[in-house]
């Protein structure tokens, strides 16, 4: 029997049969795998909180017909600091929500994960305004790295379809607020220093532009605001 190791985050979770239950692990080395956990719910609480969500781990499996199945885990971190802050479980799970929708099983995005676990870290330390403008930083790399870029050669309207911010009116078209079109414009110039960041409000503006633009070219369904619960207006 061959095993394979990789370091992961449980990503989604889904309980099956009697006691066990199926854990989606966007992994290291693999991409996003399903990860078959044999009677975890009626082991003890500490095993249980080793595959819940947002937890990253050390996972060691097999696979055994069309399924692989969990033979050990070791925990690294479970984020608890992110998990009891409603402000940042809310980046948090908009970020998990970008992961399912734009990795597919088995595609290997080494660099996407690295980029997540620095995310993470990077969220706990800092305020809601800061971590909603590395969200916009993420979507842009995503964009690049897609190999889409959004060209400008104006600054009064988005047109998702043409990958352009113009000048042009046309029924396909955003029109983009003065301030909007500045985080847009500048998303990678700037740095992540909170007293050089928009308000809230329009960086989820930006967020929400760049979901649709995401969406639309990705064909995925991404929507920020099932993940607000603070009560933000967008």
């Amino acid at each position: 029997m061959k095993f394979i190791r990789t370091k992961g985050l449980v990503i989604k979770k889904v309980d099956f049969g009697e006691g066990d239950r199926i854990i989606t692990v966007f992994s290291e080395n693999f991409g996003k795998i399903d990860l078959l956990v044999k009677g975890i719910r009626k082991s003890k609480k500490r095993d249980q909180s080793s595959v819940d969500l947002l937890t990253l781990s050390n996972f060691t499996f097999y696979k055994k017909g069309d399924n692989f199945i969990l033979n050990t885990i070791d925990p690294i971190d479970f984020f608890y600091d992110l998990k009891n802050d409603i402000e940042k479980l809310e980046i948090t799970s908009y970020i998990l929500s970008i992961i399912n929708e734009i990795i597919f099983p088995g595609e290997r995005k080494k660099e996407f994960f690295q980029r997540i676990e620095k995310a993470l870290n990077f969220i706990i330390k800092n305020n809601t305004q800061v971590n909603f403008f590395m969200i916009l930083k993420m979507m842009n790399w995503i964009v690049k790295n897609e190999g889409y870029r959004i060209n400008i050669s104006g600054e009064k309207y988005f047109n998702i379809a043409e990958s352009s911010i113009t000048d042009f009116d046309d029924e396909k078209v955003i029109p983009l607020k003065k301030e909007l079109f500045e985080i847009l414009s500048n998303i990678e110039k700037k740095a992540l220093i909170s007293n050089e960041i928009a308000n809230i409000e329009i960086l989820i503006d930006a967020i929400i532009l760049y979901e649709k633009y995401i969406n639309y070219h990705l064909d995925t369904k991404l929507n920020l605001k099932k993940h607000l619960f603070g009560g933000y207006s967008c």
